[in-house]
């Protein structure tokens, strides 16, 4: 079984996603373990929403990188949680303002302190110049791909 993964991850696409797989796993491991009822997705949208506030679904899903869909699906399910709440735009009730809750608030330092102790278990053994080096390649990647 070795022998056959370590031929797979010859191919750099497949270590990638076996990676990112692996990571969200672990994420949302962890999350469970400390009691968390989030996922590694509604936790991006969060952390969109704790540096801008009050986004409508469409510049929210821009900043996250995500099809408008998808985001509303999360959102529902961060709603149905307590996280959010849609609020009308003042002049215009088709657009909603997606809004934080005190509930959002109480897990932000918690899920942070989680996500930083992953980020340090994953770089154990990576010199600060080997992590720098590696979020330049991945950010070259994303810009390739996007």
């Amino acid at each position: 079984m070795i022998e056959i993964a370590l031929e797979l991850f010859e191919n750099t696409c497949i270590l990638l996603a076996k990676t990112e797989q692996a990571h969200l796993q672990r994420t949302k491991n962890r999350f469970s373990q400390e009691g968390v009822d989030i996922t590694p997705a509604q936790w991006l949208v969060l952390s969109a929403l704790y540096k801008q506030d009050g986004e409508s679904l469409t510049q929210l899903a821009k900043r996250c990188y995500l099809d408008t869909s998808t985001l509303t699906g999360i959102i529902d399910r961060l709603e149905k949680g307590g996280y959010v709440s849609r609020e009308s735009l003042e002049g215009d009730r088709r657009v909603y303002q997606i809004m934080l809750l005190p509930k959002a608030h109480k897990i932000k330092e918690k899920v942070a302190q989680i996500t930083d102790g992953i980020f340090t278990e994953m770089t154990d053994g990576c010199t600060s110049e080997e992590i720098a080096t590696f979020r330049k390649v991945l950010l070259h990647i994303f810009e390739k791909l996007t």
